[in-house]
Parts: structure tokens; C-alpha cells; sequence
């Protein structure tokens, strides 16, 4: 192409002429003193995915291989490539090596000349090679040192001044020591959800660059609501020259509306700094008749514009374009003064929102796994169709690809942003802060401009561990503190807030009582209190199902309880039955969480009848009982968190405006909190949350006098008139009805409101179920809401008593058909019962894909659910391989 026409073309955003050799792909990696030498590894990628592919090991995450490959955690490993370089190439002015991530700590040779080093998973390393390169062929290698053996030294260092806690995990975690002192994934030391692989290699991307005068690096862009006629964009642009020469070229600015595209054209003409870096902020106002505003998921269209920034030096050598896509939003997080506490929720574009999310851990342990867009396509798709507007990208994983974000903007799912820190104390030495600095420096500047950005957190649930002493730091609390000051506040927040010009969401922690924290000196007396901030709630103690020993907060940030993986899943890690049971060895050794596989026993034993463990068919119940437990539960504690939006009790709690469920995803097939396993199938509490998080939703709470309260739910932004709530009574033993009463209902615009109380005893054994004492055990609540006979909320139940205490039927429940209804994979499932049927759960065995429900009742003899495939498959097929099962199915309680 020539330069004229790579000229015109970049007036039409096309084209760009900073050179660029890509390293991706094949690579050579050999241990550093050869016991495995001369493997082929691919890039971006890790030394176990490298020693999987060359058969060295076998799957990482079969059987007990955690424990039995640690080996590998403690070699160093040597990757290596030879790259041709053109005499073109080389004479650019400016010729650059880029690794957008190393894990971790690794030499990078050129030529037999060592260029630099790195220390931190999550900054983008840049080194300048010019002169260590040849015409012709080169060679690069970059030398991996064991973190594990790192971590060790840095703490012995570390410890000649004072420990920093903890040093190691649970012994429950089969994980290694140490790993706090390190900027390295802190769950690749393991997790209690989570197996240890401690990885190194190159795992992102990684090119040389050659240019002239300078190339973009970083476009950071910040919409603010300016009056009621505008938005400015302000835009800053990092451009580099490792020269520290003159720069001098155009600048243009390309903006797309509903209306024309807007454009900006600025003269460039200064000199980097000391770090070869020059900043160039533009102003733009954009009349907001000529863009839509960008909305959360379930508030209207998130509707992106296309934004290119393009630099063009002065002699047109140079081109270089940053191209992205922003939303016109406005985001602010309220903590105003009530009579006890403040309040905190996010407002969107002036509107309350109320947030109603999940907690994401890694894509995957290994993280180059984790960049893949499919596997994050599908999970994100799966939390928007659940009515998710907030994911929190926790603490202890990784900053997650720019495709994650990139899609969670397409999608309108705002991001709650932890920097990665999690459950422990962590050093304040000049080289460790220095390290933090560079990392907060690359992470913002990467992913502030992205419109699902909404907060960033300091830190997950450390202000909590420092002032409630879990790692033993009261002795010495006041050093610990000052660390915590130095690390979050001097350090973090002050790039963060410089970076984003004082305008950026910062909370310190997760939880944190915000603006009480901060009056505290950045540690509250009590982090956790429901009149400030967020909280973290688990209870593994007490019912689950009794929301009076929930607490009403401000905002819940994490919650949840445990469950098992599909049988079929467990097969994908073990070819041995027993391994399936929870008394088993195996189970025991996947089982992270200290005491955690009696806890899903008690779990199951507040509520329900289990199956016998001599039943031949225990360890599929006992799994499918684990799953209905979780989504009940978690169900629950949502619903209870939904109605409170609106309320204050007496103690000061209540304006509930947030749920974030603990959590979405997996990164290996074990017991955790998970809503959707390893391997990507959804467990019944993903498909309970599309109904527990839907738009509108009518639930209740049972009060400890049994005085049952009817909530209607709406986070819509208008109101909804003469809606039909219907309140059914059924007995266990039949379909028909026992009563109905119909309410007409008025629901404004975001709120929660009680519509009916009942005295649970005297109103059902004034319906003939029984006496005061047994009409709760005989017959349930069942609930919905429509408008004009069309259903406008899931259907819910309340069940007075716990299930196991109940006088329930037995149902015979049957797939009746099967019929494909769309070329694009739809089918049609019909079912039958002959009595009320619980927690109907259908599962595909062989042919990947999700139902449009599971986990339901029946209290209709009828049903209809879709099945959508992932896969070409057949009606007589699935009708073979799709199984249904439910509550008390009549296998799980006989011997036979």
C-alpha cells in the first residue's frame, strides 16, 4: 500500500502504519535445566496448557492431579522464539518488545541481552530493543522463575521487619504459602472454591511495535453530565516516544451520533516525559438530542457509539488509531444522611437503580483460559437473560479481558471492579508500592472509558480482616493499619483519582461503610453494619429458609450458599462412582471450604426429607437435593433483599437497593457457591434467578409470629396499573384449587410495597386445611401477578412449613413429547403430573443447551417448557436422552 493511500484511508478510520511483528503462536519452552526440554507451547498461554498439549501430564484437573502435579510449581521454565526482523522494520526510530501480560516473574532476553524483567501479572511490560536487534533472524527469550519459590524468599525478606498475614491458606486448600506478597492471581494459590495452579508463561498477547515520532498507548474517556443540553467528553490520550523526542503531528478525534459524526482536530507538539509518555486532553460537548443515553440491562437500550482516535505525525509516517466504543451514561454512588446511617445506591442517568447482580471469581485457573471469548460470551449472555444489571469482578482473580468489558457494555451490566486484593494483609515497601502504582496506572487507563464501568473497590473484605482481627493483628494493629492507609488510600486511590481527574466511583473496601469508613480513617468499627456501605452475609448456622435471620442492608454485596455439579460433570474428573458420594475421599479432597460438606448436609436437613444412603440412587439425589437447597435458599435471602428497597424498620434497616449473589461461575468441577458449573451447565440456581431477578416479582416474607406478608416488587421505570395479584391455596394432595383471592394492584415505579397480611394458621384453617396447628403441614401458597390475563412476573410459592414436615404427594411426573419447533435448534417439551410436583428438574445428558425454566412447580396437570440446543440433534434423540426428575421421586426413596 502506499503512503498516499494509506493517507486518504486514514481520514476513513481504516488503516494504521505503526509496524507491528505478532508473536503470538507457536513457541518453544524447555525446563531451565532441561529435565523437559525443546516442547512446543503456544502463546498466549502457560506451562500447564503447554505440558498438557505435549503429553507430558494428563488433564490438571482429573482426579487428584492438584496435589500430585505440584512438581511443576516448583521448576522455572524457559520460553523461546526466533523472529525475522526486515532492515524497514528496524530503521524506525522507535522499536518496542510488548507483553500485555507475563505471569509472572520472568527475564527477557534479546539476542543474549537482557532487556528487563517482570514482577506483576497485571501490568502491560513495554522494553525498548531497538539496539539488541539484527537484520534477519532473532532470537527471544523470556526466563520464568517458580512464584511459589519467589513468594517464599519475598516473605523471608519480609519477615526480618514483621510477618504479613496470612502467611499460609487452610490446610483444606491443598494451596501453597505466600502468595499476598506477590502481584500474581491470589486464587492461583488456590481458593475455598478453587484448586491450586500456581501457572507461568506469556498470557496475553504479545508483538513488536516500530514507529517514528509515537503511537497512541491509551485512550481514556470520561462522559459528564455538563447541563441539561450536553454531555462533554473528556478525552485523554497517553502518546509515547521512547526517545523522549519531539512530538509533533494532528490529533483527530472522530465521534459517531444519531445524527453525523462530530470531529476534532488538535495540533500536537510536545515532549514526553521522563517515562517517554506525553498526555493530550480534549474537551468535546455533545448536545444530547444527537445521542440516546446508554441504560442498564432491564432499563432501556445500552446503546454504544463508535469513537476513534487517530494520530498522524507530522512528516505522515506515523499512524496510529485507538479505536472504542462509548455510552452516553451519567453513574453516581449515594450515601446521603439518614436518621440512622446513610444510605448507598447507585443512581443511572438520575434514576435509582437497584442492583440486582452476581460476584464473578476467574474465567478460568488458568488464565489464559480465561481470555477465551466464547466461554465469556456465555456466561455473560446467561447472567443478562437472568435480568443481571451489576456483576463484581472480585478481588482475588484477575482484571478480566477487554472483551469482558467490552461485552458488559454491549449488554448493560455494570461492573463493580475490585482491585486485586483479597483476604489478607499485604506489604508496603517502596519496590511493592512502586509495583501497585505501574499496575493501577495500566488497569484504569485500560478499562476507566468502558460504560459498564461503575465502581472500583480497593480491595475485597481486608478492612473487615484488619478490624476484626482474623489473622491475628490486634498486637500490632496499629502497623497493620497504617500499611492498609499506605497501600488503598495513599497509594491506590491518589493514581485513581488522579487518573481519573478526581471524578471516579472509589470505595476503600468490599464491605465497607463508605463515607463512615472513611471518617474512621479508612477502617470502620464495623465494617459489616447494615446502616452503611455494603455487607457480606453468609450464614451456614442457622435456616435458611427463614428470612428473619437475614439482615436488612443498605446493599448486600455477597451472599450464597453451596451446591454440588451435575453427575455428568463429576464424570469429566472421575471414572469412579463412589467418588460421587459426599462421604467420599475424593469429594473430601475437592472440598476447599473447612467443614464444608457437613454444612450442605445441615443445609438439606432444615427443610427436607433426604434420600437413605443406602438408596442405590443417593448420590444423584443427594446432588440434585444440594441444588434445590442453594436456589431456594439464595432465592430467599434475594427476595428478601428485593422487598426492603423501599422500607425502614426501626433499628435503622432497610433501603436494601443491591443483591450480588455469591456466585456466578467455576473453575473447576467441585462443591462451591457456583450458579453455573465448570463446564458451563447451569445448576437450578442460575434458572431460579431469572425469575427471582425478573422486573417484577410478587414474594413474601413469614414473620417468627407466622404473619405472612404479600410484597409486590417493581423495578420498572414507570408505574404499572390494575394489576391482577392472584393468591391460590392448594393442598398437597390435589391440583384444585382451595381458594383464590384476586387483589388489584396499583405499583409505582421502582419500589417494593405490601399488599396483604395474613395470619398464616387462622387463614388456611379457616379454608378447611386442617387445624391451627396442621393447616400449615397440608396446604401452600401459590402466587402470580397479571394484567389483563397476561402474566407480567413469575409465578412464586410460599411454603408455611418446611417440606419435610408437610403432608406432600407423591407425583408421577412424565415427559408426554418431545417436537423440534425452529430450524434454529428450539424444542418443545411437554409434561404431565397426576398430583403437585416440586422443583421439576430436567436434564439433557448428551446434547448441550438450557430450558426456558427448571427447578419449577406443577400445580397444573400440564406443562409446556422449550428446550434451545447447542447442538444438531433429533426429537426421538432427546426424548432419550432428556431425564426429569423431582422432589419426591419415587426412586430416591425405596430400595429397589
Amino acid at each position: 500500500m502506499s503512503k498516499l493511500l494509506c493517507i486518504i484511508i486514514l481520514y476513513s478510520n481504516l488503516c494504521a502504519s505503526t509496524k507491528i511483528v505478532n508473536l503470538n503462536g507457536e513457541w518453544i519452552v524447555s525446563e531451565d535445566t532441561n529435565q523437559y526440554k525443546n516442547m512446543k507451547a503456544t502463546v498466549p498461554g502457560g506451562i500447564y496448557s503447554d505440558l498438557m498439549n505435549n503429553g507430558i501430564i494428563g488433564d490438571i484437573f482429573y482426579g487428584n492431579n492438584d496435589v500430585e502435579l505440584k512438581w511443576i510449581q516448583n521448576l522455572n521454565w524457559v520460553y523461546y522464539k526466533n523472529v525475522s526482523i526486515s532492515s524497514e522494520f528496524l530503521n524506525q526510530e522507535n522499536v518496542n518488545l510488548i507483553f500485555e501480560g507475563l505471569d509472572t516473574f520472568s527475564s527477557i532476553i534479546v539476542n543474549g541481552n537482557k532487556v528487563g524483567s517482570s514482577e506483576n501479572m497485571f501490568v502491560q511490560y513495554i522494553f525498548d530493543i531497538k539496539k539488541y536487534l539484527n537484520v534477519g533472524i532473532n532470537e527471544i527469550e523470556v526466563h520464568f522463575s517458580s512464584p511459589v519459590k519467589v513468594a517464599k524468599k519475598l516473605h523471608e525478606e519480609q519477615s526480618k521487619n514483621y510477618t504479613i498475614p496470612p502467611t499460609c491458606p487452610p490446610l483444606e486448600y491443598n494451596g501453597e504459602c505466600h502468595v499476598n506478597m506477590i502481584r500474581k492471581m491470589q486464587s492461583s494459590f488456590a481458593w475455598d472454591w478453587g484448586p491450586s495452579f500456581p501457572s507461568v508463561g506469556i498470557w496475553k498477547n504479545v508483538y513488536i511495535e516500530a514507529y517514528n515520532d509515537s503511537v497512541i498507548r491509551y485512550v481514556v474517556s470520561d462522559v459528564i453530565d455538563k447541563d441539561t443540553d450536553h454531555w462533554t467528553l473528556n478525552v485523554d490520550i497517553y502518546m509515547a516516544n521512547n526517545n523522549k523526542n519531539q512530538v509533533t503531528g494532528r490529533l483527530k478525534v472522530d465521534l459517531e451520533t444519531n445524527l453525523m459524526n462530530i470531529t476534532k482536530i488538535i495540533e500536537v507538539n510536545g515532549k514526553p516525559d521522563e517515562n517517554g509518555e506525553i498526555m493530550i486532553t480534549i474537551d468535546m460537548d455533545i448536545l444530547k438530542g444527537y445521542v440516546n443515553s446508554w441504560w442498564p440491562n432491564g432499563y432501556g437500550a445500552s446503546k454504544l457509539y463508535n469513537f476513534d482516535v487517530t494520530y498522524v505525525n507530522e512528516d505522515k509516517s506515523d499512524i496510529s488509531i485507538k479505536k472504542s466504543r462509548i455510552g452516553f451514561r451519567k453513574i453516581e454512588l449515594v450515601q446521603e444522611k439518614l436518621d440512622l446511617g446513610l444510605t448507598f445506591y447507585f443512581k443511572v442517568n438520575d434514576v435509582p437503580i437497584f442492583m440486582k447482580g452476581t460476584n464473578e471469581i476467574p474465567i478460568d485457573i488458568l488464565p489464559e483460559k480465561g481470555q477465551n471469548k466464547t466461554r465469556v460470551k456465555q456466561l455473560l449472555i446467561a447472567a443478562h437473560a437472568s435480568h443481571i444489571n451489576m456483576i463484581r469482578v472480585w478481588g482475588g482473580g484477575v482484571y478480566e479481558s477487554d472483551y469482558f468489558y467490552e461485552l458488559t457494555s454491549e449488554l448493560g451490566i455494570l461492573i463493580w471492579q475490585d482491585f486485586m486484593f483479597a483476604c489478607a494483609m499485604y506489604p508496603t515497601t517502596d519496590s511493592y508500592l512502586k509495583n501497585v502504582v505501574e499496575e493501577v496506572r495500566h488497569q484504569v487507563r485500560r478499562l476507566y472509558s468502558h460504560s459498564s464501568l461503575a465502581v472500583f473497590s480497593g480491595n475485597n473484605e481486608n478492612e473487615g480482616a484488619l478490624r476484626q482481627n482474623w489473622y491475628n493483628t490486634a498486637q500490632n494493629y496499629s502497623t497493620y493499619h497504617e500499611d492498609y492507609v499506605k497501600l488503598y488510600i495513599t497509594t491506590i486511590k491518589s493514581e485513581f483519582l488522579r487518573i481519573t481527574h478526581n471524578r471516579g466511583i472509589f470505595i476503600t473496601s468490599s464491605p465497607t461503610n463508605g463515607k463512615k469508613s472513611d471518617s474512621e480513617n479508612y477502617v470502620a468499627e464495623n465494617p459489616g453494619s447494615s446502616l452503611y456501605g455494603d455487607v457480606h452475609f453468609y450464614n451456614y448456622i442457622l435456616n435458611p429458609f427463614n428470612t428473619n435471620f437475614y439482615p436488612t442492608p443498605r446493599f448486600s454485596s455477597e451472599y450464597g450458599y453451596q451446591s454440588l455439579p451435575s453427575l455428568q460433570s463429576w464424570f469429566t474428573v472421575t471414572n469412579n462412582t463412589e467418588d460421587t458420594s459426599i462421604n467420599s475421599i475424593f469429594m473430601n479432597h475437592r472440598q476447599h471450604h473447612p467443614l464444608g460438606n457437613l454444612e450442605l448436609k445441615a443445609l438439606l436437613l432444615y427443610f427436607f426429607d433426604v434420600p437413605e444412603e443406602s438408596n442405590k440412587y443417593f448420590n444423584e439425589a443427594f446432588i440434585y437435593y444440594t441444588q434445590i437447597a442453594q436456589a431456594f435458599a439464595v432465592k430467599i435471602e434475594t427476595e428478601h433483599y428485593r422487598s426492603c428497597r423501599s422500607s425502614l424498620e426501626e433499628n435503622g434497616e432497610g433501603y436494601t437497593m443491591g443483591a450480588l449473589y455469591w456466585q456466578l461461575n467455576d473453575v473447576w468441577v467441585a462443591p462451591s457457591w457456583s450458579s453455573i458449573d465448570y463446564l458451563g451447565r447451569w445448576k437450578m440456581l442460575q434458572y431460579h434467578s431469572m425469575e427471582f431477578f425478573a422486573p417484577v416479582i410478587v414474594t413474601s416474607r413469614l414473620k417468627v409470629d407466622r404473619i405472612l406478608e404479600i410484597y409486590l416488587i417493581s423495578d420498572l421505570p414507570s408505574p404499572l396499573m390494575n394489576l391482577t395479584i392472584s393468591i391460590t391455596v392448594y393442598n398437597w394432595n390435589s391440583c384444585q384449587p382451595v381458594n383464590v383471592e384476586n387483589l388489584t394492584k396499583t405499583i409505582e415505579s421502582g419500589s417494593s410495597q405490601n399488599i396483604k397480611t395474613y395470619n398464616t394458621d387462622d387463614y388456611l384453617s379457616a379454608l378447611g386445611c386442617g387445624t391451627l396447628s396442621s393447616a400449615r403441614t397440608n396446604c401452600f401458597f401459590y402466587l402470580s401477578v397479571t394484567k389483563n390475563e397476561v402474566k407480567v412476573s413469575p409465578d412464586n410459592f410460599v411454603f408455611p412449613d418446611a417440606l419435610k414436615d408437610s403432608n406432600i404427594t407423591t407425583a408421577h411426573v412424565k415427559i408426554d413429547d418431545i417436537r423440534k419447533i425452529s430450524d434454529a435448534g428450539v424444542f418443545i417439551i411437554e409434561i404431565s403430573t397426576d398430583q403437585i410436583a416440586l422443583f421439576v428438574w430436567l436434564e439433557s445428558l448428551d446434547i448441550r443447551g438450557n430450558f426456558s425454566e427448571n427447578g419449577f412447580l406443577m400445580v397444573q396437570p400440564k406443562r409446556v417448557v422449550f428446550f434451545n440446543s447447542e447442538e444438531q440433534t433429533s426429537n426421538d434423540y432427546l426424548l432419550k436422552t432428556i431425564t426429569i426428575t423431582h422432589l419426591l421421586n419415587q426412586k430416591y426413596f425405596t430400595n429397589e
